[in-house]
């Protein structure tokens, strides 16, 4: 098996790829499985299909040994990401073990390779149609949800002043 890279050229390799929107994957080996770190872009990963492994913002998730149904953190770049980073490394302790340290340092080259990136937000709305009839679910899906709660509370006070 060949030498593995220096971790500095690693983590080089790391920021350009976040910097291109594509996706990695950081694997932790632990006794009970591997653990791991998915970083996903909406470029996807190099060598495969560019429609595989993305996410429409840059989002990091950490998963547990032996996979599971879902993540045990998400940070995803259309909400407060480095907050959301920090709070992935607090989650990631016990998980990655001996290579919590290991960890810091990927998720600081991912918050630097996006500092200063301005993050496009989701579309929403899928389900409105412009056929078909209209539904409570597909126009409540094109509300951000401050109009939503907006909409209530104006609702509640007309209802109480009524």
């Amino acid at each position: 098996m060949p030498p593995s890279p220096p971790l500095s050229s690693t983590l080089e390799a790391l920021h350009t790829d976040v910097r291109a929107g594509r996706s990695c994957l950081v694997t932790f080996d632990r006794p009970e499985g591997i653990a791991w770190l998915d970083i996903l872009g909406p470029a996807g990963m190099r060598g495969n299909d560019p429609d595989s492994f993305t996410a429409p913002v840059l989002t990091v998730r950490l998963w547990p040994a032996g996979g599971g149904s879902a993540p045990l953190a998400v940070a995803a770049a259309n909400r407060d990401f480095p907050a959301e980073l920090d709070h992935l490394a607090e989650r990631a302790r016990p998980v990655v073990g001996d290579e919590w340290r290991l960890l810091v340092a990927v998720l600081a080259t991912v918050r630097d390779a996006t500092a200063g990136m301005r993050f496009r937000i989701p579309s929403v709305g899928d389900a409105v149609t412009e056929v078909g009839t209209p539904s409570g679910h597909a126009w409540a899906s094109c509300l951000t949800l401050g109009d939503l709660q907006s909409a209530i509370l104006r609702s509640a006070r007309l209802r109480a002043a009524a």
